[in-house]
C-alpha cells in the first residue's frame, strides 16, 4: 500500500514537472498581438431632457380645427386598427398546401 502511494505521488509530481517545463518552453500566447480598442461610451454625447416652453394654445387649437378636429385623430386610429385586424385575419399560405404543376 505504501508502495502504491509512492508510485502515485511520483507519477503525479512527474506530470506536474513536465507540464511546467512544456509551458516554460512554448508559450503560444507570447506572439499574439491584440489590437488597440478605442471605447466611446454611448452616454458621452447624451443630452438630458430639457423642458420646452408651451406654444400658443390658440394657434394649436386652430391647427387641430384645420385638420378636422378630434374626429380626424379618431379616424387615424380606427383606420390603423382596421388594417392591423385585416393583416391578422388573412392567414399566410402554408408551404405544404401549395400545389405543384406536373
Amino acid at each position: 500500500m505504501f508502495t502504491r502511494y509512492l508510485l502515485t505521488t511520483a507519477l503525479g509530481c512527474g506530470g506536474f514537472v513536465l507540464s511546467a517545463q512544456s509551458l516554460a518552453q512554448a508559450e503560444p500566447w507570447a506572439d499574439i498581438s491584440v489590437p488597440v480598442q478605442n471605447y466611446h461610451s454611448p452616454l458621452g454625447q447624451y443630452h438630458g431632457w430639457k423642458p420646452q416652453a408651451p406654444g400658443d394654445w390658440r394657434q394649436a387649437n386652430d391647427e387641430v380645427g384645420r385638420i378636422g378636429g378630434w374626429q380626424s385623430y379618431a379616424a387615424e386610429v380606427w383606420e390603423a386598427s382596421q388594417s392591423q385586424s385585416e393583416d391578422a385575419a388573412a392567414p399566410a399560405p402554408h408551404p405544404s398546401h401549395q400545389h405543384h404543376a406536373h
